[in-house]
């Protein structure tokens, strides 16, 4: 018995697709191949589906590995060689904090061993001058604002007076005649001195080798009513109202000034006249060792 043929396929039971002219049934809505509506216009096209119309998801998903492994060469590369072509600027810029981490800490006294500063407002001493006999101490007062802040004591030559932490002078010394020294004080940024006339014990040989702290002694006979010039007084000299340094100041004259002898007061000291200005005068006493006849 014969087979049967299929029947002849009708023309009118598929579409041709105008966009890739491949043909499906009329059942379907769209393209299968291209997902094309029927009823638009295209360019004819060959009766096969054309290849390049629709990407190969594989293509696909190698172009996306290949352009993901570029970047990571690439961020590798940059990371490992760009320290020898530009430099390693993490680290110097770590040294560079480090560096100034510790400046600050330096600079603000934050270290273990520093002392915090204190701010001082004023010092004053109890005396401003005074005169020692060989071997003499006496202890000098510091008035410091606030209370609580470090005063340190230096003396301009040990070998004539020493001062302890405390402000005791001491007279030291050895030579034949009287000298000046000067006691300082600071705290802070604050200072204050006090001129000390030491007179030496004589078992010395010589005086002082420091002519600015040398108080001349003329050993001079000073008449009354004569004239005489202030010497060795480079600092300036204070006249005072009693023949000693604890009488108060009265005024202050230089060196090489002219002042008149009214008489000799004892002690190593000198009753003068001075002049204030104007025409008037004034009495006080100076030390006779700073008087020289004119």
């Amino acid at each position: 018995m014969a087979a049967k043929k299929a029947p002849p396929r009708r023309n009118t039971d598929v579409i041709r697709c105008e966009k890739c002219g491949e043909e499906y049934s009329v059942t379907y809505k769209r393209c299968p191949f291209c997902d094309e509506r029927p009823g638009r216009s295209y360019p004819a096209v060959g009766g096969k589906r054309a290849s390049g119309n629709r990407p190969n998801p594989l293509q696909v998903g190698g172009l996306i590995v290949t352009l993901v492994l570029i970047i990571a060469a690439a961020v590798i590369v940059f990371k490992y060689v760009s320290p020898f072509l530009f430099g390693d600027k993490t680290t110097q810029g770590n040294a560079s904090v480090s560096t100034s981490q510790s400046v600050n800490s330096s600079d603000t006294g934050s270290g273990e061993n520093s002392e915090p500063q204190v701010t001082v407002n004023s010092l004053t001493l109890s005396r401003t001058d005074f005169t020692l006999r060989a071997g003499e101490s006496y202890q000098l007062i510091a008035t410091v604002d606030p209370e609580d802040a470090k005063v340190s004591w230096s003396s301009g030559d040990t070998s004539v007076a020493t001062v302890d932490e405390y402000g005791n002078v001491t007279n030291v010394y050895t030579g034949s005649d009287k000298v000046k020294i000067v006691i300082t004080a600071a705290a802070g940024d604050k200072s204050a001195t006090c001129d000390v006339y030491c007179n030496g014990d004589g078992t010395g040989t010589g005086t002082t080798t420091n002519p600015d702290t040398t108080t001349p002694s003329t050993g001079q006979s000073l008449a009354p009513n004569s004239e005489a010039v202030i010497t060795g007084a480079s600092g300036g000299l204070n006249i005072r109202s009693g023949p000693g340094t604890d009488y108060e100041s009265k005024a202050s004259t230089t060196d090489g000034a002219t002042v008149i002898v009214l008489e000799d007061a004892g002690n190593g000291w000198t009753k003068i006249k001075y002049a204030i200005g104007g025409g008037n005068f004034d009495e006080g006493y100076v030390m006779s060792s700073y008087l020289q006849a004119k």
